[in-house]
């Protein structure tokens, strides 16, 4: 398991708002290898505001079954007074890191006591929810986690849920980009993964099952927010038009190759009509040569052979529609294949100049 930390303290936050003393902290805990973080309590660097030491606690498994529990603790409790309180505002965020909308937030107020010194969530985020393929609360098996703490006067109103959180996002503009969202680690695998599926043949890569893995990694190159390689507007929505382009080419690809398997599969079966075409185009001469010979001498069964001619004459022509079909069907296929192959290698093109750029 690897963590890294940063802690962030504004101390020009006007007096007035919601009763706050002054200063208000933002702690950023981002977890590597999250999901070989043992049982039990696992506790943050203590961070100060106002002159009061903090702490969170978090268990991974859970302080309840079945949820991510996160709290925040007084850090300088071993020797308080009876009688002692603290004030605070308390804001925790699991971050959805492919789409930051989708972040699991709670705020709330909260009063220290010398006999309740731990306050928080004990049933934040399910479990189920969090390992969660789809969403981005443990991408790469890292958990980035985000607090904000502030100490407010005891004599202030205390404030709803919604005040609280609208009064912290008030001030996320302030701090510091901390760069801990996507990793440029991250990015780089990201676009080996692009790379490296570009470097099949589209019919390969539309058989490979990698779709999925390949969309996870464009919406990773999306969200990077680094600071000298973040990507413009333009590019990101490039991105997106790229990964559009290529669930609609790996649809065409996918076609491609069925079309080619089911003409693969009917090439015995045209095979013997042409085997048997070309039998029946013999058979016609010769039989046609011996009823000339015969035709003077045979005038009763002259018309009953060319009966039999006509017939086998118009199987011959039913059976060269067949082979017209055929190899109509054929090009087309191949002409199709010619197509996705020539784009795809745009495509790959751009992904080259994109990468140059980061």
């Amino acid at each position: 398991m690897e963590v890294t930390w940063k802690i962030e303290v504004l101390s020009d936050v006007p007096s007035n708002r919601l009763g706050v003393n002054g200063q208000v902290a933002k702690v950023t805990w981002r977890i590597e290898n999250f999901s070989s973080m043992k049982d039990g309590k696992h506790c943050s660097e203590i961070f100060t505001v106002d002159g009061n030491n903090w702490q969170l606690w978090i268990y991974p498994k859970g302080d309840t079954v079945g949820f991510l529990s996160i709290y925040l603790h007084f850090a300088g409790s071993a020797n308080l007074a009876s009688k002692w309180t603290r004030h605070a505002h308390f804001r925790i965020a699991v971050i959805d890191r492919l789409d930051r909308k989708n972040s699991k937030t709670r705020g709330i107020a909260l009063k220290f006591e010398a006999k309740k010194t731990t306050w928080g969530f004990r049933s934040l985020l399910s479990l189920t929810e969090l390992r969660k393929p789809e969403r981005g609360y443990l991408l790469n098996d890292v958990c980035l986690i985000e607090a904000y703490v502030v100490t407010y006067k005891t004599d202030a109103t205390v404030p709803k849920e919604e005040d609280i959180n609208t009064f912290f996002t008030s001030l996320e503009s302030k701090f510091l980009s901390s760069n801990t969202n996507i990793s440029p680690k991250e990015v780089k695998e990201a676009l080996a993964d692009v790379e490296k599926a570009l470097n099949m043949t589209p019919v390969i890569f539309s058989n490979s099952g990698k779709l999925s893995s390949l969309t996870h990694a464009f919406k990773i190159l999306a969200s990077f927010g680094g600071s000298s390689t973040t990507l413009t507007v333009e590019q990101k929505q490039k991105l997106l038009a790229i990964e559009k382009s290529l669930k609609k080419l790996a649809d065409r690809a996918a076609k491609v190759s069925q079309d080619k398997n089911s003409l693969t599969g009917k090439e015995s079966d045209n095979l013997m009509v042409k085997n048997k075409l070309d039998r029946n185009r013999i058979k016609y001469k010769e039989f046609e040569s011996e009823v000339e010979k015969k035709l003077a001498a045979l005038r009763v069964q002259v018309k009953e052979a060319e009966k039999k001619r006509d017939n086998m004459l118009a199987e011959v022509k039913e059976m060269e529609k067949k082979m017209a079909k055929y190899e109509a069907e054929a090009k087309n296929v191949e002409e199709e294949e010619k197509s996705v192959e020539a784009e795809w290698g745009r495509i790959k093109a751009s992904i080259s100049s994109i990468k140059g750029k980061i």
